[in-house]
């Protein structure tokens, strides 16, 4: 995977210009919500001082993913906290604990 897909394939779920309101019609917590936030601030600061087109080692070497990952990774500890919902049926509560 490189830079780019690191970048894009949080924002196919979690972007202000998405087709749904993930803050709002989610099955985020509000806590998960303000961590996914955090993540998406951080994302969005990285794609504006980086170049657009910009090779792995140049990014790496940005210091941008050491920056993101503490921030992703409280998000992920408070998400795999609560559990995963099934893909196969409907839900209330997550029932898949990590």
């Amino acid at each position: 995977m490189g830079n780019g897909e690191y970048v894009n394939q949080f924002f196919d779920t979690i972007d202000d210009d998405a087709p749904w309101q993930w803050r709002k019609w989610s099955t985020f917590t509000s806590a998960e919500v303000a961590a996914l936030d955090k993540v998406l601030r951080t994302l969005l600061d990285a794609c504006a001082a980086t170049p657009r087109v910009c090779a792995d080692d140049e990014f790496i070497a940005s210091g941008w993913p050491g920056r993101v990952k503490p921030i992703a990774a409280t998000a992920l500890a408070l998400m795999r906290a609560r559990g995963r919902f099934r893909e196969d049926h409907e839900e209330d509560s997550p029932s898949i604990t990590s």
